[in-house]
């Protein structure tokens, strides 16, 4: 009944689990890893991606994998002291041989994208993506995501102070970026409102992968403007090398006299395989080059009062690990307590997260592997005016998917199902939103054609019901519509191919047409929301969200000169954003909150993208590299007016270096002006920003040492971005210096 427009997709599921099976071809791959000056890698955990297989290699650095079925893979390489590296091999014979070259300039890696669910380099996936390892983040982490991942082309934060941040995927926010971790939802309330915080800590990534542009094939409505994939290694995947090891990270950053410090440790025995890992963060008021309010010298000056963070939390994972197979557990807490800048307000946050999941690989059948993930949250945050507890925000979140994965060479996809359940309960006298739950069940179909040439070709569908409910009968305030229980479904479909050229050249293209149905605080908000200084009028009336969009993309990923140029078109019916009714509440009162009321209208965006590296000099003492970065984003409705809060053309230059010991380099980004305004929005003023890091990394036995010094915002200059709602009121932190030291085991 409520389903039934998804179940089409079922008798499809039968079909292919009922297929006779048959014995496949086995063959191995083996090999060696090698540094780039041709010793042997030691260390080093190799792993066929497809096949969920890894193992070590030997004191030669070589690896053999037995017993492999017939078909195309990606054997990736990863390493403490090097990083990681991926080779792509083709199993058609009994045997196969590959080397793996792990070099010392990381900015050459072609990193497996999990999120994909394709298993593909970087290089090869057709949608636009970002991806940051650990020593990636390093040199850019920050209190929260959207600031870790605000230099990243195509990304931008919603800053809203230091504790509080969500990423903004070329120039869409809030309930169009959808945040995951390994691949399920974060479960927190950063969709309602922009002073909510992303509920994870930055510190606990081992990898973050950033899908720019519509990902709702795989991860539903909400993704229409992108993904942001968070991974951890909370559930083991793989066999333990040894009973324990693990990681260490210590930092410091003077603008708020921030002290810093997480521990990840993983061990095992036979099949079985544990992770633990905790972390703390503890941050004053943070430091301003001028004055907190744009023009107002009255205001705060020298340090932004209540913008100190401090967050701690820390997870559980165990494993069973199987030949083909694994199975494991996971609990995770998270805290953080943060101010609200411009506000006498703070939010103490608590979220508890448990995990279920598993993945197995079959040698033979229709059916190449299955994978599953159950997560569910508890999330509460309370809102302190003073020592009153002022709203308090309850949201439960429960997430299930399975995916199952067929074909092994030419012809191979994924299909599967998702089901979601939000429950939001606002409570106080600034709840805005009434209480409400969301139920999403959804059915997908990803599907890839690798003929015999260098075109691959991509294509899938997701059908997808959302129902909407509350209890509450009669709106909250006399502006608003009176609450209606709704439900959608939504159909979504894509399509793309990919050019691969024996040059490292490589052409993408790819349609999509993506739905997004209304989120609750679209239909219900009706109240005061002092954080974003409105009175905030849903609509309960809203239709579903369509996007048509079009990207294409130009790579080169070898030679002196590699990057990647994306442009990007997508052309919105019935978009849906807020509006300044040109009145206040209380009306006629000069005091009085504006009020913004949710409404739709066709919108644009166009966009281009640019990242690119420039060898200087590549020796085996040294890799002197030039980096360069831009991106563009132009947004307007139908009515011709521009759309709110969209990002700044940006261009920015480094110079990056990386040897044996010593890494590092210097980053220069300039900000224009913004003037395309909503007729709500003032300009906003272009800025340049400096950062610059150095470290110095040396192996003793075993363990890896890694010592980094940070500045950022070298010239203290005064950083208040377009996208962010306070951006008159509260700057950016001005130059700080850090300390990093990371430990690995």
């Amino acid at each position: 009944m409520a389903y039934r427009k998804c179940s089409i997709f079922f008798p499809v599921f039968i079909f292919l689990l009922t297929l006779p099976s048959s014995a496949a071809d086995e063959g191995t791959i083996h090999g060696r890893v090698t540094t780039s000056a041709g010793d042997p890698a030691l260390d080093v955990r190799v792993v066929i991606v497809e096949l969920n297989r890894s193992l070590y290699v030997d004191a030669e650095g070589r690896f053999e994998f037995a017993g492999v079925p017939f078909g195309d893979y990606h054997v990736q390489a990863l390493s403490p002291r090097f990083g990681s590296t991926v080779s792509e091999v083709t199993l058609g014979s009994p045997s196969v041989e590959t080397a793996l070259v792990l070099g010392q300039s990381r900015h050459r890696e072609r990193v497996v994208v999990t999120a994909t669910r394709s298993g593909r380099g970087s290089a090869e996936v057709i949608q636009p993506v970002n991806v940051l390892d650990k020593n990636d983040l390093a040199e850019t982490i920050q209190p929260s995501l959207g600031e870790t991942l605000a230099q990243e082309a195509g990304i931008r934060s919603s800053f809203f102070g230091a504790g509080s941040a969500r990423p903004i995927v070329r120039g869409q926010s809030g309930g169009r970026v959808r945040v995951l971790e390994s691949g399920l939802g974060v479960g927190d309330a950063s969709t309602t409102s922009p002073d909510h915080a992303v509920a994870i800590e930055p510190l606990g990534a081992e990898q973050i992968e950033i899908l720019r542009g519509p990902a709702t094939l795989l991860y539903g409505g909400e993704a229409v403007g992108g993904v942001v994939n968070v991974l951890d290694g909370r559930i083991p995947e793989y066999r333990a090398s040894k009973p324990i090891g693990g990681t260490l990270q210590l930092g410091f950053d003077s603008a708020s006299d921030e002290r810093s410090g997480a521990v990840a440790l993983n061990g095992g025995g036979g099949s079985f395989a544990w992770y633990a890992d905790a972390f703390r963060r503890d941050g004053s008021d943070y430091d301003i080059p001028g004055f907190s309010v744009r023009g107002d010298p009255l205001s705060d000056s020298g340090t932004l009062t209540n913008s100190s963070v401090e967050s701690d939390g820390g997870s559980l994972g165990l494993s069973w690990v199987g030949e083909s197979g694994f199975l494991g557990v996971a609990t995770k807490a998270y805290n953080s307590n943060y101010g609200i800048p411009g506000e006498d307000v703070r939010i103490d946050l608590e979220q508890q997260r448990y995990d279920l999941r598993g993945g197995f690989d079959f040698r033979s059948g229709a059916l190449a592997g299955l994978r599953f993930s159950i997560g569910t949250t508890d999330y509460r945050h309370v809102e302190l005016e003073g020592t009153d507890v002022g709203t308090v925000f309850d949201t439960d979140a429960d997430e299930a998917r399975i995916e199952l994965t067929h074909g092994r060479s030419r012809w191979k996809g994924v299909f599967g199902a998702q089901v979601q359940r939000r429950d939001v309960d606002a409570i106080g006298a600034e709840a805005f939103l009434p209480a409400n739950e969301t139920e999403q069940v959804a059915v997908f179909v990803v599907e890839e054609f690798d003929p015999d040439g260098p075109v691959r070709f991509e294509f899938g569908l997701r059908s997808e019901r959302n129902e909407l409910s509350t209890p509450v009968m009669v709106a909250a305030d006399p502006l608003c519509a009176d609450p209606l229980d709704r439900d959608f479904d939504t159909l979504s479909g894509s399509a793309g191919l990919a050019w691969i050229g024996t040059s490292g050249l490589a052409l993408g293209a790819s349609v999509s047409s993506a739905s997004r149905a209304p989120s609750t605080e679209e239909l219900y908000s009706c109240g005061e929301h002092v954080a974003t200084l409105s009175f905030e009028v849903g609509n309960p009336s809203l239709s579903e969200e369509t996007a048509l969009g079009l990207d294409l993309s130009l790579r080169k990923r070898s030679g002196r000169v590699s990057g990647e140029i994306n442009l990007f078109h997508y052309d919105y019916d019935d978009y849906i954003y807020e509006f300044d009714t040109g009145t206040t509440e209380p009306p006629m009162d000069p005091a009085g909150l504006p009020v913004f009321a949710f409404t739709q209208d066709g919108a644009e965006f166009s966009g281009v993208e640019l990242s690119g590296l420039v060898e200087l000099k590549h020796t085996e003492a040294l890799d002197l590299d030039l980096e360069i970065v831009g991106d563009h984003v132009r947004a307007k409705l139908d009515s011709g007016d521009p759309v709110p809060r969209i990002p700044a053309l940006s261009l920015g230059v480094g110079l990056v270096f990386n040897g044996p010991h010593w890494h590092g380099g210097a980053r220069l980004r300039w900000y224009d002006d913004q003037t395309r305004n909503a007729p709500s929005e003032t300009p906003t003023d272009g800025y340049t920003t400096l950062n610059a890091n150095a470290g110095y990394r040396f192996v003793r036995g075993a363990v890896v040492h890694d010592f980094i010094v940070r500045l950022e915002n070298v010239t203290d200059e005064e950083i208040r971005p377009h996208t962010s709602r306070l951006k008159d009121e509260v700057p950016l932190p001005g130059r700080s210096a850090g300390l990093i030291y990371k430990l690995v085991f």
